[in-house]
């Protein structure tokens, strides 16, 4: 314990002058260990988070992209991980979610797309690290889970007038609307791979219409039933 003897010259109204009073505190001193690591609320793992990660392990494993042996040495790191900094180093050890371009093909301006009918980008299309697809009218596809990325992070720009753009994205790819105007439509996207690629999304269209979300997916799975079974152990926030 800590003994702190404050003095303190008070007057019979208060005032700072006169008798001296002393105020005596107590502080309980507690050891810090520099070298042991603080844990905080906020880095503490989200178990969608984990759940995302387990996901993505299985794809990678029945994908053939990942072995048993490797499999099983990163789910123990990531049913181990106590933070979400723990979390992304062990995704981080795994291949990329998207198929990344080579450093030298990447390109070293934005791309800028734009057509005033319709744009159909599929199999093959290089997304470069800020890009611009403006489309007056007609429709536009882009699918990303063919794209070869040129970074980790994408600020994707989107323009129509009055047509319409197809935006669909790789499952656990996280998507953050940064702003913008027009009609979006913005379908239920799985929670984001735990280090892995994000796409900032900007709209803009007086009339047309701009729809982002995952290829469409076959219903249940092998994870489904973990997956409910991880979310009914959660502690329910009702009062």
């Amino acid at each position: 314990m800590l003994y702190l003897d404050h003095a303190r010259k008070m007057s019979a109204s208060g005032s700072d002058t006169g008798t001296v009073r002393r105020q005596v505190l107590w502080v309980k001193l507690v050891p810090v260990f520099e070298d042991r690591p603080v844990s905080s609320d906020l880095d503490a793992v989200d178990e969608d988070a984990r759940i995302a990660a387990v996901d993505r392990l299985h794809g990678l494993v029945s994908g053939g992209s990942l072995s048993l042996e490797g499999f099983s040495a990163a789910l123990e790191k990531v049913l181990a991980a106590l933070t979400n900094t723990d979390l992304k180093a062990a995704m981080l050890a795994l291949p990329p979610l998207v198929r990344l371009t080579p450093a030298p093909l990447r390109l070293a301006q934005p791309l800028v797309l734009r057509a005033d009918g319709g744009l159909k980008l599929g199999s093959g299309w290089q997304l470069a690290a800020d890009t611009t697809v403006s489309v007056a009218f007609g429709a536009a596809v882009l699918d990303l889970t063919a794209a070869s990325w040129d970074a980790y992070e994408v600020n994707l720009r989107l323009e129509t007038q009055a047509g319409a753009i197809e935006v669909v994205v790789p499952e656990g790819v996280a998507v953050q609307m940064v702003g913008g105007s027009g009609r979006v439509q913005l379908e239920s996207l799985s929670p984001p791979v735990p280090g892995g690629p994000i796409l900032r999304v900007s709209t803009s269209g007086p009339t047309g219409v701009i729809r982002v979300h995952h290829p469409k997916r076959r219903a249940g799975g092998p994870l489904a039933h973990w997956r409910r079974r991880r979310t009914a152990s959660r502690p329910s926030s009702g009062r």
